[in-house]
């Protein structure tokens, strides 16, 4: 036999050689073309033989490929590589096997490993008693186990906190599965579920259809509930979310998303559907089930051009109750649904909408003032056209601003309109020596409605059945005074900045004769006190000569940290009924209202906004505060509402509430969440409770949740859920 050892060499200079000295194999050169590469601590070649020896950290490359191990024999006639101690074999996909022995064929495509284990890329892992190799791409494992976990540092025997053993397990990486022969599902080492065949996507798969994670829970209303979504991919661009709601005490719900993403927009449309069920009407009598309920909320936005943006927002209920009796995701706070179809374009300083809105009333029993909001009153609002036009400043900085709006309102029952409105501004900024910023304003608005069965809306004044027409047009003049002081205290910066704005329009502006559909919703806060236009929406205008006044004072940190405080008036020349009482603006002189931002590092934040009476009571008019205290993991979260009898759409009267969260991190791997809700009024009490028990780790999520709620709406009744939601890693 002629035999030589190498000494140690350099492992480029050795890696080189072999892949020039030793031809590729028959068999490896079916399957590839490429050289073999091996760089180790020392090598024998046997000539007689055809055989490669190779000892101390032996490193074998073919093709993607890595083999790595303690002693390395290559067989040349059989093409047949054995490799022993610490052996561990490397895919491309990051997948790695690992064993004391191999023997591996075809390119280290075929073999036979004993005492197998396998770290896929996703740090899940398995190991079996042996494994087989077949193809380079498919691994079949017997009497083996596979996990998520990782194991237990100071006790790697103990069993994982799941796991799936398997008479045979097979990796196919051609078809990204891995597939179960007789399984058994284990928790923290006890069998709890057998199934004869069990498959799922290896980590390699971002989407792939199947079975989510199913939920649990208990609910006064709905008794037993278990609901099993499926997940289905469509095409690269689409997937499809069925919830199927088993209950016992109701019958089914379907619920289903779909999704679509493409490069010029996305669509994503979801709904449900249940069986007729008993309701309870408003006046509390119980009506048969003779339609179906449901929803169906679809949102659409595409691009056209780089200017151009088209889009669509529906959201429709089949009842006032549905989406909070059958906790639809991502339901409105308000009470009213909108659907919308639109287009928008932006050119530079240019703007052009065209809308179309509907609306859906949820509330059980509503006036707006003047018509009752019943399903036929709820307007139909097409086309809505707005234009916006922002000239570029001109030598001084001053510069023009053109607004246009025309809108058509039409109703099954109850008078229609169309307006057209245009607003052109002046605006001029002079930053004087001293310091002081002035803003000069100039604008003139003007409006044009015509109403078909005004009368309705507008009293008998009007024409009935006949169309009216009626117009405005309102000049403005503004001064807005500003003087920021600034002191810089070493690691301190200071602010205080008083500001004034004098206001010049005439008085009136809102005739009988103009409908108010668009400026219903009115709050005097710190946000609109130097407003030109405390209104929102074009149809009310907050006419006569004004004096605007206040002070911003603020403190900023080193680190990023401040605190703000804004607080100011209004002065009118006169009090009119341009405003209703409770408003806070039907006097001479307005309430106050304020503004405190407290943030001084990441761990804290205050914001409390108030509206104080201008009495000597200083009544608190309203009140509106949210604390938060802790980090993302843990926290607290407080918020404070008050609100005077000054809603003039629902005309709810004063409410007084609180609402708390609190969620801790105990552990790196349990947390809990609280969350209380409470009127604080006279017949108040609580009007939420929750709490939350959560699990997570790198393979498993699990959260107990058990919630009361005392909410009393037509078919809602006080009600108890105690739920369970769970997530296996790579199942989901």
């Amino acid at each position: 036999m002629n035999g030589f050892r190498l000494p140690a060499l350099p492992l480029a200079v050795l890696a080189v050689w072999l892949a020039t000295a030793l031809p590729a194999p028959a068999a490896a050169q079916q399957g590839s073309k490429s050289p073999v590469l091996v760089t180790a601590d020392t090598l024998k070649y046997d000539q007689s033989l055809g055989l490669v020896s190779a000892e101390g950290k032996v490193e074998l490359s073919q093709d993607t490929r890595t083999l790595l191990a303690d002693m390395v024999t290559y067989s040349e006639r059989d093409d047949k590589v054995t490799a022993s101690g610490n052996v561990s074999l490397m895919e491309a996909d990051g997948s790695v096997l690992f064993a004391d022995y191999m023997e591996l064929t075809g390119g280290m495509r075929d073999g036979f490993i004993r005492d197998a284990a396998m770290l896929l890329s996703d740090n899940s892992r398995g190991a079996a008693a042996y494994a087989e190799r077949h193809n380079g791409n498919t691994t079949v494992l017997r009497k083996a186990i596979y996990t998520t976990c990782s194991l237990c540092a100071s006790d790697p025997s103990r069993p994982p906190l799941w796991a799936l053993k398997g008479e045979q397990v097979v990796h196919d990486q051609a078809a990204q599965e891995i597939r179960y022969r007789d399984a058994t599902f284990e928790l923290f080492g006890v069998p709890i579920l057998y199934t004869p065949y069990f498959s799922h996507p290896d980590p390699t798969v971002n989407r792939r259809s199947g079975f989510l994670a199913p939920s649990y829970l208990s609910d006064t209303f709905f008794g037993q509930v278990v609901k099993v979504p499926y997940y289905y991919v469509i095409d690269d661009e689409s997937d499809l979310t069925l919830v199927p709601q088993y209950t016992t005490k109701q019958d089914g719900q379907l619920y289903g998303e779909y999704r679509q993403r493409t490069s010029s927009g996305e669509i994503q449309v979801d709904g449900s559907f249940t069986s007729p069920v008993d309701k309870v009407n408003g006046d509390g009598n119980i009506e048969s089930g003779d339609r179906y309920r449901g929803h169906i909320r679809a949102n659409a936005a595409f691009r056209a051009n780089d200017d151009v943006t088209l889009g669509a927002n529906i959201f429709r209920a089949s009842d006032k109750t549905y989406l909070s009796r059958y906790s639809i995701p991502d339901r409105p706070s308000a009470n009213v649904l909108t659907s919308r179809l639109y287009g928008e374009a932006i050119n530079d300083r240019n703007y052009f909408g065209a809308n179309a809105f509907a609306f859906q009333n949820l509330r059980t029993s509503t006036t707006n003032g003047l018509t009752p909001v019943t399903d036929s009153a709820e307007p139909v609002v097409a086309p809505l056209f707005d234009y916006s036009l922002s000239t570029d400043p001109g030598d001084h900085g001053g510069r023009w601003t053109f607004d246009a709006n025309m809108a058509s309102l039409y109703r099954a029952t109850g008078s229609d309109y169309r307006r057209l409105s245009a607003t052109a501004t002046w605006s001029q900024p002079y930053y004087a020596p001293s310091g002081e910023v002035y803003t000069a304003t100039a604008m003139l608005k003007t409006d044009g409605y015509w109403l078909n069965d005004a009368d309705q809306a507008l009293g008998a004044a009007m024409n009935s059945g006949q169309e009216n027409f009626t117009g405005r047009a309102i000049p403005l003049v503004a001064l807005d005074w500003r003087y920021p002081l600034v002191r810089d205290d070493g690691n301190y910066r200071e602010l205080v900045e008083p500001i004034v704005m004098a206001v010049v329009t005439p008085y009136g502006g809102n005739p009988k004769s103009i409908p108010n559909e668009d400026s219903l919703s009115f709050e005097f806060d710190e946000t609109n006190l130097f407003s030109l236009n405390r209104f929102p929406g074009y149809d009310r205008w907050d006419g006569g000569p004004k004096l605007n006044y206040g002070l911003r004072s603020a403190i900023y940190g080193p680190t990023g940290g401040y605190s703000e405080l804004l607080v100011g008036q209004s002065l009118r020349a006169k009090s009119d009924d341009t405003f209703a009482a409770g408003s806070g603006l039907s006097d001479q002189w307005s309430d106050y209202v304020a503004r405190l931002t407290v943030s001084p590092g990441r761990y804290f934040s205050l914001v409390d906004r108030v509206r104080v009476s201008q009495n000597e009571d200083l009544t608190v008019q309203r009140h509106e505060a949210t604390a938060t205290l802790g980090s993302s993991l843990t926290y607290l979260s407080v918020t404070y509402g008050e609100l005077g009898a000054n809603d003039f759409v629902n005309d709810t009267g004063d409410r007084e509430a609180v609402a708390g969260t609190l969620r801790t991190q105990w552990t790196k791997y349990w947390s809990t969440e609280f969350r209380h809700t409470r009127d604080l009024g006279a017949d108040g009490g609580s009007l939420l409770n929750f709490a939350a028990l959560r699990y997570t780790d790198e393979c498993f999520d699990i959260m107990l949740v058990a919630q009361r709620t005392f909410t009393l709406n037509e078919d809602i009744k006080p009600s108890t859920t105690i739920g369970v939601r769970f997530r296996i890693a790579t199942f989901n």
